[in-house]
C-alpha cells in the first residue's frame, strides 16, 4: 500500500516520539487485573528518576512506581489511582499510560518457586510475557549506615544486567526485595542507582497493610509469551527502525511524505543493558 496519507503518518510519528523513550514505543491503556494470587502486606511507593537519551544525561524524568509485597507473590507495577481496574483509566492520564520508564511493565514474583513472569505493553497490539528464574544479584555489603525514611539503611554494591549498582537497604524490613527485578539483600532495598545515575530508585512511602492495594492480581487478557531476549532485541529494533515497526503493526511500511526518510529512529536507553 502506498501513499499514505501526510497528516496520519506525521501524526503517527508524532505519538512515537512523543511517548518512546525506554521501555516501550507506545501510548498504552491500563493493564486489568483478575484472579487474586495474595494479600499484600507491605506497599512500597518508589520514584523513578531516570536518563531516556544519553546525548542529554542532564534531561531526567520521573515516574511514581509501586511495590506490593504479599507472603509469597510481590508485584510491580506503576503507581496509579484506578490501575488494577478493568473498566477505569488512571487519574490524569487521559486515555492511555505513557510507554517511557517502566510504566509499560508489570513484573509479578513467585517467591517460592523464584519464577518471574514479566508483561510488556506496547510492542505491538497484544501484550509481550516472558518468564524467568529470578536470579539475584551478588552484593558486597558495606559498613556505611544512613536514615531513609526512619530506617537505619546499609549500602551494597553490585554488577548486575549490565549496570553496577549502589543501594541502601534495612534489615528491619526483613524482606529480601525491592524495586523492579533488584532484591538479595537482607532487607528491604530503599534506595538503589546505578553508576551513571541512569536509573535511580527512591522509596517515597511505605505502608503496612495497606488500605488501597490489597490485593496482588493475575494480568486479565491474553498476551503472547517469549523470551526476555526475545523482548528487549524486539525492544532495540523499534526503537531503531520506528517505521518499520510501523510495517510490523499496520502489515505496510508508511512512506513519510516530503521526506527522503528510510529510517526514523529514536533514543532508546534500556535498564537492561545484558
Amino acid at each position: 500500500m502506498k501513499g499514505v496519507n501526510f497528516t496520519t503518518c506525521m501524526l503517527a510519528i508524532y505519538l512515537f516520539f512523543s511517548v518512546a523513550h525506554a521501555q516501550s514505543p507506545l501510548s498504552i491503556a491500563p493493564y486489568a487485573f483478575e484472579n487474586i494470587l495474595d494479600t499484600v502486606v507491605f506497599r512500597v511507593s518508589y520514584r523513578l528518576t531516570y536518563v531516556s537519551d544519553t546525548s542529554r544525561a542532564n534531561h531526567k524524568k520521573t515516574q511514581e512506581l509501586e511495590l506490593l509485597l504479599g507472603k509469597r507473590y510481590e508485584q510491580f507495577r506503576v503507581d496509579t489511582e484506578g490501575y488494577d481496574k478493568a473498566y477505569s483509566t488512571p487519574k490524569g492520564s487521559g486515555l492511555n499510560i505513557s510507554g517511557d520508564g517502566l510504566a509499560a511493565s508489570v513484573f509479578i514474583l513467585d517467591r517460592t518457586s523464584g519464577r518471574r513472569q514479566a508483561f510488556i505493553k506496547g510492542i505491538a497490539p497484544s501484550v509481550l510475557s516472558y518468564i524467568e528464574t529470578a536470579t539475584q544479584p551478588k552484593w558486597e555489603i558495606g559498613l556505611e549506615t544512613q536514615n531513609i525514611l526512619g530506617y537505619t539503611c546499609q549500602k551494597a554494591v553490585t554488577q548486575y544486567l549490565g549496570r553496577r549498582y549502589m543501594a541502601w537497604f534495612t534489615t528491619e524490613i526483613p524482606v529480601s526485595s525491592g524495586p523492579w527485578k533488584l532484591g538479595g539483600l537482607p532487607g528491604l532495598i530503599l534506595k538503589v542507582w546505578d553508576s551513571k545515575h541512569e536509573y535511580e530508585f527512591e522509596a517515597t512511602l511505605i505502608e503496612y497493610k495497606p488500605k488501597s492495594s490489597t490485593m496482588i492480581k493475575s494480568i486479565k487478557g491474553r498476551y503472547v509469551t517469549t523470551s526476555r531476549r526475545q523482548v528487549n532485541e524486539t525492544l532495540g529494533r523499534i526503537h531503531k527502525d520506528l517505521l518499520q515497526a510501523y510495517e510490523m503493526i499496520l502489515g505496510f511500511r508508511p512512506q513519510v511524505v516530503g521526506s527522503n526518510a528510510s529510517v526514523i529512529s529514536i533514543p532508546y536507553n534500556p535498564i537492561e543493558l545484558e
